[in-house]
């Protein structure tokens, strides 16, 4: 078999010719040079960028495929934790079938755990990353609003106007005021958010609703391509803001019979909308695509945990435990005294554990999984430590 180096990018060629291929594969109906050029400067300028991000398969000086591994902070509950955001997985097409994608997805694991990531995380397509050992985390839900439904309201006394460079301060405001809040949230510095808006304009500028006095009370994004009845992102402080930007959605797709949008089912948002308008609201569940995750570098994810669990079991108590993943000799003492020898041991699996952290299932289901041991008196506790039904994934924190 030809000797295939992975790596990450060494030259700015190798960079070059990385984003040629994932522009080529992602963007085929762009201009692939003009995309790709584009798609290394924002990719290079993002705020935390650390050079070795793209990692490359070679076969001597020649580019085969590769992949981006991101460092993001993520929230989960009240910490974060270190992950590695994968994505842009690419193989050139004269190398399809020959197990490059494995070998690439086995490295991942092993750069994670080099830049002691304590979670990887991807948005992944249908019946690949499974096997791999990740595993369904965050279903979305999207909210579809009857153009019919809408025309009944007056016209909203707010006005919306499109997003300027200085407006990074209040989208990030609003950003964290109703995102934040959730597991799966991203950590963004005002940089990072003034690097995002730069990349949005002209574009596809962010839309904003102002009251009377001009404050911005909400945003909208809308996607660049079709379908545009679909919103990326939306959060209202108020009715007023949130139907300001129903109308001028509404307006934008005028062919459009319904628009939706994305919300989680317990946003204030969300709840502005259902109090006043007929809507249908889907989850839609696809299992072993879209959002996955797997444990990565566990010192790493324990010691970000560790205050987490310690919080929450101070207010629920119930019974100590150290817990396990998988077969690894590292455990977590969870509990008053549960560092002693006589301390019971959960047992759980990758997917299960990481299921768990982002509340996508409840402990007693995954009790119930093989590879698990939970003892009968700590169900209870775990029931508690995860509870369920609190992660959302923003669509401008995709990657």
């Amino acid at each position: 078999m030809t000797d295939i180096t992975i790596r990450s990018a060494a030259t700015s060629d190798e960079l070059d010719a990385f984003f040629l291929l994932a522009a080529q594969t992602f963007a085929p109906d762009s201009y692939p040079p003009v995309a790709a050029s584009r798609w290394r400067q924002r990719v290079e300028g993002t705020p935390g960028y650390v050079p070795g991000q793209v990692r490359c398969a070679l076969v001597g000086t020649t580019l085969i495929g590769g992949y981006i591994l991101y460092e993001r902070m993520m929230r989960l509950g009240s910490v974060v934790v270190p992950t590695g955001c994968f994505a842009s997985l690419v193989v050139h097409p004269d190398w399809h079938g020959h197990g490059i994608a494995t070998a690439l997805m086995h490295d991942v694991t092993m750069r994670a755990h080099e830049r002691h990531l304590g979670l990887i995380l991807l948005d992944g397509i249908a019946g690949f990353y499974s096997r791999f050992g990740y595993v369904d985390v965050f279903d979305t839900t999207r909210h579809t609003i009857s153009r019919a439904s809408l025309a009944a309201w007056s016209r909203s006394p707010y006005q919306v106007r499109p997003a300027t460079p200085d407006d990074a301060p209040v989208l990030l405001e609003l950003y964290e005021r109703h995102y934040a809040g959730y597991s799966g949230s991203f950590v963004r510095s005002l940089a990072w958010q003034r690097h995002d808006l730069a990349w949005r304009l002209p574009d596809h500028p962010p839309l904003l609703a102002c009251d009377e006095t001009g404050q911005v009370r909400g945003y909208l994004l809308l996607p660049l391509y079709a379908p545009r009845h679909h919103a990326v992102e939306a959060a209202a402080d108020d009715w007023n803001a949130a139907l300001a930007l129903l109308q001028y959605h509404a307006s934008a797709v005028a062919d459009a019979t319904d628009i939706d949008w994305s919300l989680p089912p317990d946003s204030p948002t969300f709840y502005a909308l259902a109090d006043r308008l007929n809507l249908t609201s889907r989850t839609y569940r696809h299992p072993n695509e879209g959002w996955m995750a797997l444990p990565a570098h566990l010192p790493t994810l324990f010691a970000a945990l560790a205050p987490l669990f310690e919080e929450r079991w101070r207010v629920v108590g119930g019974e100590a435990f150290r817990l396990q993943i998988g077969d690894a000799a590292l455990m977590l003492a969870v509990g008053q005294g549960s560092g002693a020898p006589e301390r019971l041991t959960v047992v759980l699996t990758p997917q299960g554990f990481v299921q768990l952290l982002f509340g996508f299932r409840p402990a007693h289901w995954i009790a119930h999984q093989p590879g698990v041991s939970i003892p009968a008196a700590i169900l209870p506790t775990l029931d508690a430590l995860f509870p369920t039904g609190h992660a959302w994934i923003a669509g401008s924190d995709a990657f």
